[in-house]
């Protein structure tokens, strides 16, 4: 049982990983094909920079996410390493085999990563709800002809992730206090988040001293808010269905053998003591 579980563990691991692998794959290609020669030849020195810098780049990754844990690049790598070894050192002593050694080690080595993933999904989420919410009470408000200042001011209210709440609220403050530089105010907020929806939303509110009215520009993007999390919560009801389903026929199992085992082994016993 325990080398099933292993396994299973084992293989989430790397599915996760070729997952992020593709993942990242794919976005540099688009990156590719909708930038600048020029400008990806610049960037190119710093990704470059960036990727020998490896504990700036972790730092400025557990930012993006809100420092879950509270860990920052040092005690991130830190908790890693020893992670790795206690998990090695159990599998050394238990098991007495070297293989299972070195899967423990790989598995706490990368439990942390798998935490810091799954808990991005579920902030992103979060947010991306928030930010619908957000959406549509400035669309609201500007129909109201509302001034922007005044409409953002109280957005802060409508959330419930609390890094999302403290952005809101930053950037609402520094566009009043910026003389309506509404341009700073969304580099800041957009710089704390690694979301698509938001850098959407900025983009949407950038528009407002372009164009003046960005009421059918929210609207849209409310639109599109709002058929990504009907897709979520359609996701969510197939995996608690399959959970469902997958817990009713363990349950069952259990059911029949329970019933029947005494059964089977009476039955043994008679076919036993006949062919004696």
């Amino acid at each position: 049982m325990i080398n099933c579980l292993l396994f299973v563990l084992f293989f989430v691991i790397c599915y996760l990983l070729a997952h992020e692998f593709y993942v990242n794959r794919q976005v540099n290609k688009f990156k590719k094909r909708n930038s600048v020669q020029s400008f990806a030849k610049e960037n190119s020195f710093k990704k470059l920079f960036s990727k020998i810098n490896f504990i700036k780049t972790k730092e400025n990754y557990l930012f993006l996410q809100g420092y879950p844990l509270k860990l920052n690049a040092i005690s991130y790598y830190f908790i890693k390493i020893i992670m790795a070894i206690v998990f090695g050192v159990a599998g050394i002593f238990n098991y007495h085999s070297y293989v299972i050694m070195l899967l423990l080690g790989l598995i706490g080595f990368y439990f942390l990563d798998i935490y810091i993933q799954l808990n991005k999904k579920s902030r992103d989420s979060e947010i991306c709800s928030d930010l619908l919410t957000v959406t549509n009470s400035i669309t609201m408000q500007l129909s109201s002809y509302v001034p922007l200042k005044d409409s953002l001011k109280n957005q802060y209210e409508n959330c419930n992730n609390q890094d999302f709440r403290k952005a809101i609220m930053m950037f609402a403050t520094k566009y009043e206090l910026s003389e309506l530089n509404i341009d700073e105010a969304l580099n800041d907020l957009n710089s704390r988040f690694d979301i698509l929806e938001v850098d959407m939303f900025c983009n949407t509110i950038r528009q407002y001293n372009k164009v003046g009215n960005i009421i059918e520009l929210l609207e849209n993007l409310s639109y599109i808010l709002k058929e990504k999390y009907m897709n979520k919560l359609k996701s969510k009801t197939r995996e608690k269905v399959i959970y469902i389903t997958c817990g009713v026929i363990l349950a069952l199992t259990n059911i029949i053998l329970i019933t029947f085992y005494p059964l089977f082994i009476s039955i043994g016993n008679n076919f036993n003591q006949i062919f004696k």
